[in-house]
């Protein structure tokens, strides 16, 4: 997942169209939620319908990280329990957002998922702390929201990763394909803007695909203009829809970057459709583990621990979301004392400077991150072989590509910042 607007791709289209226990004495608090023993916490995720697969997987990963917490004493002995799972249907996350704290008084949001967070305004006004998954820049700048991976997507800041990767690939000439909705074509139109600053020739674009249409034409051009190299910013199903198309013209060996579809399912079940394509992700890859036995313990406890309280979503990027969200208010939970408040949690996390969700991801700097992305950005990348997929273009275990977010125009990778897993 490059960005989290990933999933909003897929949403948007289909709905428009540290972990030992705290221990000490247990102080007594007047916040909502919060009882001598326990902290009621709730989650607003889309869990049913349609769109279910981009956001319902959220909940699994906070529940199993919480119940790792919990496994160990809780925090300052307190049971921190996801009480509250409520279903926004795409379009009722205003509704549920005030049902969550006027009547069920939770004392955080731990694993907010949906295409439109129209629960927003509410969650500012009454400064409860929220952390989920980002697919529109609504999560900044307001210091109670924490999204997974910072709260502010800023494309301009992936687009050394395209021309780095073309000229990986040794690729001739470039093509960009992307849905008519923002959410999809803004990050590719950064992709072109990239490719074309660094010298790589574009010969073929289109921004503007209505989502579910045929792609032949597009294919056609792609032909004609010699492309060996392809963005992708469109979902799962559009991406395989274009390789059918490059396929039966003949482009078998047209390397592709897809901003979506890094599913092992996915891979299994398409195999040939998904060789010669690569991923940008902003996690240590699942496959990591394997490549790099013991590098990565975070990954290790975190693969371990879902195999252990939700199998089913050990794999899924979404339920990363939900673990990285969970594990960020843990720790602020943890710094702000035996006598939490909803604006000590605030500003305990508005102070971690180095949050890594216990070495899944670079250091994000909450000082910071609400307003802007952490520098350098930094990316790993996959590639689909045969019915896996394999880290890519790492030195050893440091699996990260890292630009500067300003004042360089050059494709040389810097190092990831200090603390970044594996480097």
């Amino acid at each position: 997942m490059s960005l989290a607007v990933l999933g909003a791709v897929t949403v948007l289209l289909l709905a428009g169209c540290s972990n030992a226990s705290t221990s000490a004495s247990t102080s007594t608090s007047n916040a909502p939620g919060v009882s001598a023993h326990e902290i009621s916490v709730g989650a607003i995720a889309t869990l049913s319908g349609g769109l279910a697969a981009d956001f319902a997987p959220i909940v699994p990963g906070v529940r199993a990280y919480l119940d790792m917490v919990d496994a160990h004493g809780g925090v300052y002995g307190r049971k921190i329990v996801l009480t509250h799972a409520l279903d926004d249907g795409t379009v009722n996350n205003a509704a549920v957002t005030r049902t969550l704290i006027q009547q069920d008084h939770v004392f955080a949001v731990v694993g907010e998922a949906t295409a439109f967070f129209s629960g927003q305004p509410f969650l500012v006004q009454t400064g409860t702390p929220t952390f989920g998954f980002a697919t529109q820049n609504d999560w900044s700048p307001y210091k109670n929201l924490f999204a997974a991976y910072g709260s502010v997507l800023d494309y301009a800041t992936t687009e050394p990763f395209f021309p780095y990767l073309a000229e990986q690939l040794h690729a001739r000439v470039a093509s960009v394909i992307a849905y008519n909705v923002p959410q999809s074509s803004d990050e590719c139109a950064d992709a072109l803007k990239g490719l074309r600053s660094h010298g790589i020739t574009v010969g073929y674009s289109d921004l503007a695909v209505p989502y579910g249409t045929s792609l032949s034409s597009d294919v056609v051009h792609m032909k004609q203009a010699g492309v060996d190299f392809v963005v992708s910013c469109m979902d799962l199903p559009g991406n395989l829809t274009l390789s059918r198309e490059l396929q039966q013209n003949g482009l078998t060996g047209v390397k592709q970057v897809w901003l979506d579809g890094y599913d092992l399912s996915s891979l299994r079940k398409y195999p040939s459709l998904m060789q010669n394509t690569y991923f940008l992700l902003q996690h240590v890859p699942f496959q990591a583990t394997s490549q790099f036995p013991g590098e990565f313990p975070g990954l290790e406890q975190y693969i371990k621990v879902m195999n252990r309280y939700e199998p089913a979503y050990t794999y899924n990027e979404v339920a990363m979301e939900g673990w990285l969200s969970a594990a960020l208010f843990v720790d602020g939970l943890r710094a702000a004392g035996p006598a939490p408040t909803q604006k000590k949690l605030i500003d305990a996390i508005n102070h971690i400077t180095n949050f890594t969700g216990g070495g899944l991801i670079t250091p994000i700097n909450w000082e910071i991150a609400h307003t802007v992305v952490t520098s350098p950005t930094c990316e790993t990348f996959v590639e689909a072989v045969g019915e896996t997929f394999k880290v890519v273009f790492n030195r050893g275990r440091d699996i990260w590509v890292c630009f500067p977010t300003h004042g360089t125009s050059r494709l040389e990778p810097v190092a990831p910042p200090p603390g970044s897993p594996g480097a």
